[in-house]
């Protein structure tokens, strides 16, 4: 009997993210985005896609990754908003993320890009040691050559240094002080009179926060806080305090808090956030470029792969994981 769980767009996101760190890595691709997405639109050129060898290098890493984490008892899970199974729904993220690292290798070739001597002996390596590892079963069931797998590596390569080259020079800085996270004791409650003697209380110096938290029938959470996570009042409220500050009764969105400041700077998490928000700066950079370039494409298959494609039985390439590969031969 088949599970249905609700995902929406943010949520579904999450879940491809959560349950593909490694894939993660290369945020540009379809990551950003989420679901199954429109046919390409017929353009000035048409650009042949992906083989289901190909394909199969990157879609069995993703197979047996989600299997690893939820067990083969994902292949029941209904996505309710589609109404499809989830190998249906996984498969389109696999088809988002190859037409996507076809288009961006069709835009470094558009842009006279190519891999170095060294990159394509590291590619080469990868692909070896890949295939290497599939047994004859692997091989027999992916139809795949050495060569179908250095292709895909050698595009992987080549679409990461295409971000790097089309972002480079573009200024992503990022301030401390919108990086900035603070860090929280906070007390929740729809109950205005509690938060109110909690608020007051806390304030006596020397208070403890959390046993006057309980004397006034309320449980804390200790938290992390960035800007724009919080509805602008609270975040306002939140990052007036200083270390050790109690703020007063903070209303947002029909409930009432109450907050401590633990650390009105922390340090390891706002260069983390920073991170965060520079990488999607670069991503919103060259989006702009690939999008224009996208709608010039329309990409063709040979045998309608993506039919053929099989997420739901068997386990295959075990012991091949295309991006833990890629990232030891490439030295990330």
């Amino acid at each position: 009997m088949n599970r249905t769980i609700r995902l929406n767009k943010k949520k579904k996101s999450r879940l491809w993210m959560e349950l593909s760190a490694a894939m993660l890595a290369f945020s540009l691709l379809v990551l950003t985005g989420c679901g199954k997405g429109a046919s390409l639109p017929a353009g000035k050129k048409s650009e042949k896609g992906y083989s289901l060898p190909e394909i199969m290098v990157i879609a069995m890493t993703e197979k047996n990754r989600y299997e690893e984490i939820c067990t083969d008892q994902i292949w029941n899970v209904t996505v309710s908003d589609e109404q499809e199974d989830f190998a249906s729904y996984l498969t389109g993220q696999i088809k988002n993320f190859m037409e996507e690292l076809k288009i961006m290798n069709l835009l470094a070739e558009d842009k006279k890009m190519t891999l170095s001597p060294e990159e394509r002996s590291q590619m080469a390596a990868a692909a070896s040691e890949y295939y290497g590892n599939l047994t004859s079963e692997d091989i027999a069931h992916m139809g795949v050559s050495e060569e179908d797998v250095r292709t895909v590596f050698e595009d992987y390569c080549m679409a990461e240094k295409l971000v790097e080259a089309l972002t480079e020079g573009i200024a992503l800085e990022v301030s401390d002080s919108e990086a900035k996270v603070i860090t929280l004791m906070q007390a929740e409650t729809a109950d205005r009179q509690a938060a109110e003697i909690l608020s007051a209380a806390a304030s006596q110096e020397n208070a403890d926060f959390e046993k006057s938290a309980g004397e006034a029938g309320l449980s804390v959470t200790t938290r992390q806080l960035g800007r724009k996570e919080e509805p602008q009042g609270f975040e306002n409220a939140a990052f007036e305090l200083t270390s050790g500050q109690v703020s007063q009764v903070i209303e947002s969105e029909g409930l009432y808090y109450v907050l401590k400041c633990v650390s009105d700077y922390d340090e390891e998490a706002t260069a983390a956030r920073k991170k965060v928000i520079f990488e999607e700066r670069k991503r919103k950079a060259f989006r702009e470029i690939y999008d224009r370039f996208k709608e010039e494409v329309n990409l063709t298959y040979s045998g309608d792969p993506w039919n053929k494609l099989d997420l739901g039985s068997g386990r295959y390439a075990a012991d091949a994981d295309f991006f833990e590969i890629y990232r030891k031969h490439s030295g990330q």
